[in-house]
């Protein structure tokens, strides 16, 4: 992870190989941590990450945001309680 950002930082790195550097780094972060570790990590910074991002968005691309963020993940914890009851 430091060698992405020191390359990020330099600029060494294209804004197109982003999405591909915070997938490692996710991966490689969420792959260290206990269960409870994941759990708490998430319900803490999910809220904040939400805020942050909400903070510069016009009313309506906040409600999309809104929307679209709540389809998915209603799909993906939908689906894994439909595995759980199995």
């Amino acid at each position: 992870m430091k060698k992405m950002m020191e390359k990020m930082m330099s600029g060494m790195m294209k804004p197109e190989d982003m999405p591909q550097m915070m997938n490692t780094m996710m991966d490689k972060m969420f792959s260290g941590m206990e269960a409870q570790d994941r759990i708490e990590f998430v319900t803490t910074m999910m809220p904040r990450c939400i805020n942050t991002v909400l903070d510069g968005l016009d009313s309506e691309s906040r409600n999309n945001l809104a929307r679209e963020m709540m389809g998915k993940m209603m799909s993906i914890f939908k689906e894994e309680l439909k595995t759980e009851a199995q």
